[in-house]
């Protein structure tokens, strides 16, 4: 698979974890769902590196927010013959107003997770995964205007491989 390149497109739907989770304290609690596509190139014949951009809508009480997250990608696949993988990303994301509400409009990001890729016919998959996603601008955690938000996205896509 050294060579090989992807282009993946997904919808995800994020659902806040509150407070503080694995490493990393949570203060936003808003639901977000959206669209994303990604493409990467395998570098070896289990791990391929890429990037892609999210759009999202953010479910807040108030004005309607919107997103756009750029991200590096690296998935890995550490069963060759298994439909399994772990991946990351990290990025940058820009909103038309404050996400989580109290924030900026500015925040970095980060995810991480597994999912597997299911074959639906030659050099096409259905795409199904998991991950923990985290954003925060950065600020430090003693900033009043640094409220971060951790959530779990799940999303769903398919791939084509060339």
């Amino acid at each position: 698979r050294a060579g090989d390149t992807f282009v993946d497109a997904r919808v995800f739907h994020g659902t806040p974890l509150y407070q503080r989770s694995l490493a990393w304290d949570g203060n936003g609690h808003v639901a977000d769902s959206g669209v994303g596509a990604h493409a990467g190139t395998f570098v070896g014949d289990t791990v391929a590196v890429g990037g892609g951009v999210n759009l999202a809508s953010w479910w807040t009480s108030g004005r309607d927010v919107y997103s756009a997250e750029l991200e590096t990608l690296v998935r890995a696949h550490p069963w060759r013959d298994a439909p399994w993988f772990v991946e990351g990303t990290g990025g940058y994301q820009l909103a038309n107003d404050q996400i989580p509400p109290g924030g900026t409009v500015w925040n970095f990001s980060f995810a991480f997770g597994g999912g597997v890729e299911l074959p639906l016919a030659q050099n096409r998959a259905l795409l199904t995964a998991l991950d923990y996603h985290h954003l925060s601008n950065a600020k430090g955690r003693d900033n009043d205007r640094n409220p971060s938000q951790n959530e779990l996205r799940l999303f769903v896509g398919f791939e084509w491989l060339f």
